[in-house]
């Protein structure tokens, strides 16, 4: 058995929780498919979970060196790419939270990604 969500993430640089808990190692899946738009300065760059494709978030970031705009999780203290397909085992042990890699400070964002979370029985 396995439970499946759909949680729509916002594009915001404010972690959201999903009120979905795992156990460090437990499979997880997540699919997100949709179209957001990260602060770019006052234009619009329309993307994917997968961020804008080489441009890489700097320090300020809620994930430096990943993509400006990728779907990211933090379940504890971990946070990691999501993208638009993440299948793997969870890193630790706690409930998902999703966000944009964006920088807290930049408040000019558009869209939603609707994510499907899977979480696989151990």
């Amino acid at each position: 058995m396995a439970l499946t969500l759909i949680h729509t993430a916002r594009p915001s640089p404010v972690w959201q929780e999903t009120y979905v808990s795992v156990k460090k190692g437990q499979r997880m899946v997540i699919d997100a498919q949709g179209a957001w738009s990260p602060d770019t300065q006052n234009r619009i760059c329309w993307c994917g979970a997968d961020g804008i494709p080489n441009l890489l978030a700097e320090e300020g970031f809620l994930m430096p060196g990943a993509n400006v705009g990728a779907l990211i999780a933090k379940i504890g203290d971990m946070v990691f790419a999501v993208g638009s397909r993440y299948d793997n085992a969870a890193p630790a042990e706690g409930v998902i939270f999703l966000a944009m890699n964006e920088n807290p400070e930049h408040n000019n964002q558009a869209g939603s990604l609707p994510a499907q979370i899977i979480i696989f029985d151990e």
